[in-house]
């Protein structure tokens, strides 16, 4: 009986810790990524798959090579902000 009641105990303090957490938007969570471009010469040549990506300009790219080029082009410091549509 005075075991039940530990795991009972325990549960219930278990239960107030995680309903005292504060809630995290998923936003909070994505942290922008560099693009892999150090193996690219001056003017890659980026395949035709596609495999979207999001910059953190707002721009949806074909995939990782297109912002390369940006990149090189640009010299903006341009990250993936995420896999897929923006």
């Amino acid at each position: 009986m005075a075991v039940r009641s530990w795991m009972v105990a325990l549960a219930v303090a278990a239960l107030l810790i995680v309903d005292r957490e504060m809630p995290v938007s998923a936003t909070s969570l994505i942290s922008p990524r560099m693009p892999i471009c150090e193996h690219m010469e001056e003017s890659p040549v980026c395949s035709q798959t596609s495999n979207l990506v999001c910059g953190t300009d707002g721009v949806t790219y074909d995939n990782e090579c297109q912002i390369c080029l940006i990149r090189l082009k640009t010299k903006q410091d341009i990250q993936i902000m995420k896999d897929g549509k923006c």
